[in-house]
C-alpha cells in the first residue's frame, strides 16, 4: 500500500503541459489577427507622436524672501496675482492677457528654504528670460507696497535656455505597442474561449466524456477511385468465372 502510495505521489501530471498547448494553439490560430491589431495601435501611437508641436523653453529666477512662516505662502502666492502679472505685460509689451500669462509661471520654494524660484515657460527662450526678470522687478516692488516687504533679494537673475523641455521621446509608441498587443491577446483568448467549436480529439473527450481509441484517416476522391477501378476488374472476372 505504501508504495502504491508513493508512486501516486509521484505520477507526473499533464494538466500544465496541456494548458500551454492550448495556448500556443490559440495564438497559432489568432496569429494574423493579434500581428494586424497591435500594429494598427502602435501606428497609432507612431502618429499621435509625430504630431508636429511647438518647442518649450524655460527659464528661472532665484529669490530669497525674508518673511515668517505664516506669511510666507502670501508673499509667494503674489508673484502670480494680476496686480503683478499686468504690470509685466505692460513693462514688456505682450500681447497676452493676466490669466495666459499666470498659466506660464511656476512658483517652487527650495527644500522648504526661504529661497522661492519662479520659473517661466514660453515658445521663445529670450522672452521667457526676459519675462522671469521682469515679473521679479514687479513683484519686489509690489511686495513692498501693499505688504510692506522691502525684503525680498534677487539672487539668480534668468538667462535664456537653448535646450527645449518638450524634447519629444518614443515612450508613446512602446506604449501603444505593449497597449496593442495586450489587447489583441485578450481578444484572441475571448474569442477562443467563446468558440464551441470541435476541433481535435481533446475537445471531442472532454465533450462526450469517453475516450477515443482510434480516428479514420480522411479519404481524397483520387484515391477512392483508384480503388474503385482497381475492384472492378475482378468482379467482372468472378461473374465471367461463375457463368
Amino acid at each position: 500500500m505504501e508504495t502504491n502510495r508513493m508512486k501516486e505521489r509521484f505520477v507526473p501530471t499533464s494538466g500544465k503541459e496541456v494548458d500551454l498547448r492550448k495556448i500556443f494553439s490559440t495564438i497559432k490560430n489568432k496569429l494574423l489577427m493579434i500581428v494586424l491589431l497591435t500594429g494598427a495601435i502602435t501606428v497609432l501611437g507612431i502618429l499621435y507622436n509625430s504630431q508636429s508641436e511647438p518647442n518649450i523653453y524655460s527659464s528661472s529666477s532665484r529669490v530669497m524672501i525674508a518673511a515668517t512662516n505664516d506669511m510666507m505662502s502670501t508673499v509667494r502666492a503674489l508673484v502670480r496675482e494680476p496686480i503683478v502679472l499686468n504690470r509685466v505685460i505692460e513693462d514688456l509689451g505682450l500681447n497676452a492677457t493676466a490669466g495666459q500669462l499666470r498659466s506660464q509661471i511656476r512658483v517652487d520654494s527650495v527644500e522648504q528654504s526661504l529661497i522661492t524660484v519662479i520659473a517661466v515657460a514660453d515658445t521663445n527662450p529670450d522672452r521667457a528670460a526676459d519675462i522671469a526678470n521682469a515679473v521679479v522687478t514687479v513683484y519686489r516692488s509690489v511686495a513692498a507696497e501693499t505688504l510692506g516687504i522691502s525684503s525680498i533679494r534677487l539672487l539668480t537673475s534668468a538667462v535664456p535656455e537653448p535646450s527645449p523641455i518638450n524634447v519629444k521621446s518614443n515612450t508613446i509608441v512602446y506604449v501603444a505597442f505593449v497597449v496593442g498587443l495586450i489587447l489583441s491577446l485578450s481578444l484572441a483568448f475571448l474569442l477562443e474561449s467563446l468558440d464551441d467549436s470541435i476541433r481535435t480529439e481533446q475537445d471531442i473527450e472532454n465533450t462526450l466524456g469517453i475516450t477515443m481509441l482510434g480516428q479514420v484517416s480522411k479519404i481524397k476522391r483520387g484515391h477512392s477511385r483508384i480503388q474503385a477501378k482497381k475492384i472492378k476488374p475482378a468482379i467482372i472476372r468472378s461473374e465471367t468465372i461463375g457463368s
